[in-house]
């Protein structure tokens, strides 16, 4: 008498596979939420430093900063499926230069930004991506209004 074992091992492997790559599964895709979180922080980083350092004064960098963030948030939220509040900024500018805006000067924006991973295993885990752009003001502008 024969028994047909035909699919055993298929089986088995199923068995045994899935409860490996499962975690491995998760893993990676809070990984990959943590570095596409990094990567548009990075970017919008370097678009805010460009609109501070184009600003005509330090009041209207800030504004157009603050502009540029919100725009971003207001962005992701049309393109978000759930509705909540994950678009928490801050900054800081630091500036090469006595006064921030003067041609030639390095203008540093560092960004902070903290986010939730959802994890199908645990509750979210709270994370944060920070970046640091940095860019001169134009040399051949003209001088901006320095008294803010």
């Amino acid at each position: 008498m024969e028994f047909d074992e035909k699919g055993s091992a298929v089986t088995e492997f199923v068995m045994v596979a899935t409860p490996l790559f499962l975690p491995a599964i998760l893993f990676f895709n809070a990984l990959h939420s943590t570095a596409s979180e990094e990567i548009n922080v990075s970017h919008i980083a370097r678009q805010a430093v460009r609109a501070f350092a184009t600003s005509s004064d330090l009041q209207m960098g800030h504004t157009r900063v603050k502009y540029v963030l919100d725009r971003f948030a207001e962005i992701e939220n049309s393109n978000s499926r759930v509705s909540g509040g994950k678009y928490g900024f801050t900054y800081n500018i630091k500036c090469g230069a006595e006064k921030c805006l003067t041609p030639g000067s390095l203008v540093e924006l560092e960004l902070f930004r903290s986010f939730e991973v959802n994890e199908s295993v645990s509750d979210s885990k709270s994370r944060k991506a920070n970046a640091i752009a940095r860019t001169y003001v134009d040399k051949w502008r003209e001088m901006p209004n320095l008294e803010s």
